[in-house]
């Protein structure tokens, strides 16, 4: 948490509190951007600003996504819920994965009605596969529409700002990396016989769970002996996509269910290695946390992982859909502890010195006094 001095520099004489207003999916949904909710609103920035959190989740079959009459009403409910939150707020600060087309005209009607309250609106995209959507015109267009009411929009990844300046232009579209508590995870419990291989996010194909369970029963033929544990639970797309994860898990991994934000750390402290086989990803989260808990991390080059995990140093990069590749580096790490407690520690030290939530939080309560001066 930021120190009385640290709050002084931020909002000290001349600068008065701003009041902000967050507005996304946060509990009972699982997946990046509750996480990262969860990050923030535990975070100093509150300390820093008067904050307050709107939560958009829904019960129910999740259709993200999907242009059906539930969501129209969803989206028409939660815009009426911005417009009231909105009231008496400097800033309204979104969070969405921005595609397809359906979730980004949910974000232009969601900032619409901020900025119909005079707010200064920013846009955080946390969807991974944007740059993998965001090629043609049409899309383009419509992304520049929905965005007219964003003062700033704000993506994770290299490859999401590389996409949206194309769309958008540099006045509009902010990098910002994304940050863990660093101080929530303690190390990871001594090793386990077998060892511990942890997945955390949600259940389905794009995930890559499907290769890391193929990966798993390679390693199983090769006589590496270790123990699958599965974290994570519906994904937005909906129950069909999780069907087809448990159809495939048979006897070859554990199901964790989920866990509550505050129960995470131990989650990891339980594992000896971390692995998350995505198709594709922006800044994840889940890699970010299992570098904090001390685990070395085997993951796909997808998103800017490749910028997070220093590939021999605190973990391996791999190629994405590919398990034989997968189970060759989970082999390295599962049948050497030494090397895993070195990559675990490395990993610890990259956590605190460059993906922190303390610098995270920094740069966005600078970004927010730089769009509530222009807003009006």
């Amino acid at each position: 948490m930021a120190t009385d001095a640290q709050i002084e520099k931020e909002a000290g004489p001349g600068n008065r509190t701003l009041r902000i207003l967050l507005v996304g999916k946060g509990f009972p949904d699982r997946g990046g951007i509750p996480t990262f909710l969860d990050t923030l609103l535990g975070s100093a920035l509150a300390e820093l600003n008067d904050v307050t959190f709107l939560n958009v989740a829904h019960s129910g079959t999740p259709q993200g996504g999907q242009a059906t009459a539930a969501n129209l009403v969803r989206t028409a409910r939660d815009a009426a819920a911005v417009w009231r939150a909105a009231r008496g707020r400097d800033v309204v600060h979104i969070h969405s994965a921005l595609v397809p087309s359906v979730t980004a005209v949910r974000a232009g009607l969601l900032a619409a009605a901020a900025r119909s309250r005079g707010c200064a609106v920013v846009l955080h995209v946390h969807g991974g596969n944007l740059d993998l959507w965001l090629t043609n015109p049409a899309r383009r267009l419509l992304v520049r529409l929905m965005m007219l009411p964003v003062r700033r929009v704000v993506p994770v990844w290299d490859a999401g700002e590389k996409a949206l300046l194309r769309t958008l232009g540099r006045r509009q579209v902010t990098l910002l990396d994304n940050g863990v508590d660093v101080h929530r995870f303690g190390p990871p419990e001594d090793a386990h016989d077998p060892p511990r291989v942890l997945y955390v996010g949600l259940l389905t194909p794009r995930k890559g769970v499907l290769d890391l369970l193929e990966a798993s029963r390679l390693l199983r033929d090769r006589g590496v002996p270790h123990r699958l544990c599965l974290l994570g639970g519906t994904p937005d797309e909906g129950p069909d996509a999780e069907d087809a994860v448990r159809a495939g898990v048979a006897d070859q991994a554990e199901l964790l269910g989920t866990r509550a934000p505050e129960q995470m750390p131990a989650a990891y402290a339980e594992a000896d290695v971390f692995c998350l086989p995505s198709w594709w990803e922006a800044m994840p989260l889940s890699v970010l946390e299992a570098m904090a808990a001390g685990l070395p991390v085997v993951a796909t080059d997808v998103g800017d992982v490749a910028r997070a995990v220093a590939d021999g140093t605190t973990g391996f990069v791999v190629p994405a859909r590919s398990p034989v590749d997968l189970a060759d580096a989970l082999e390295l790490l599962l049948t050497d502890p030494d090397r895993r407690n070195r990559m675990g520690i490395a990993g610890r030290s990259r956590a605190e010195d460059e993906f922190s939530a303390e610098v995270m939080v920094s740069r966005l309560s600078q970004l927010y006094a730089d769009v509530a001066r222009r807003r009006r």
